[in-house]
């Protein structure tokens, strides 16, 4: 799957891209049920790598709207949650791992975060998710609210039929994949 992302051109990746923002945008009422704009509450996203699903612009509308927008910032000892504000320069740095996190901002705990958008390298319809076993997001995911949503984000190519499940495994409430306009898939 990471040779297929990386084999992509730019423009195959920006209309995929394209087409996950605009999905993600009319799939709001998934995150508004689960309360992911209620007061204290927020809507947790992963900074993109350069060949992965890159939903700025979904995040640009929905600090537009006033949700509380974090993303994973390493502390110095591990990562946290931090609050976003913005996707400029001066907002965001490289992390550890090359991923863009917020420069600063306030810590948020996992439990408050209602809605999760969760990158990974397979997905199956039915909310199966192969990620990368002890990353940011499984750490966290495991201390997601009951009832939070959480959104799978992917490249066609990255929707299988059937994954192999292992006991510790959470199920996604939704995967949105970008799709309609690739060009070669």
């Amino acid at each position: 799957m990471k040779a297929r992302r990386k084999a992509l051109t730019a423009e195959e990746r920006a209309a995929a891209d394209a087409v996950v923002c605009e999905r993600l945008k009319a799939r709001r009422d998934l995150c508004e049920t689960a309360g992911a704009f209620d007061s204290g509450s927020a809507l947790a996203v992963y900074l993109a790598g350069a060949d992965e699903i890159n939903i700025d612009a979904f995040i640009e509308y929905m600090l537009g709207a006033g949700v509380n927008v974090v993303a994973p910032r390493w502390n110095g000892q591990t990562y946290v949650l931090a609050r976003l504000a913005g996707l400029d320069g001066k907002s965001l740095r490289l992390g550890p791992m090359g991923i863009r996190e917020p420069v600063d901002g306030e810590v948020v705990e996992p439990g408050e975060v209602r809605a999760w958008i969760v990158p990974g390298l397979a997905f199956t319809r039915g909310g199966k998710r192969l990620g990368y076993g002890g990353g940011w997001y499984d750490r966290f995911l495991a201390s997601a609210p009951r009832g939070a949503v959480k959104i799978g984000v992917a490249h066609p190519f990255q929707i299988l039929d059937d994954l192999p499940g292992e006991p510790h495994d959470m199920r996604l409430t939704a995967v949105v994949d970008g799709g309609a306009h690739l060009a070669s898939t």
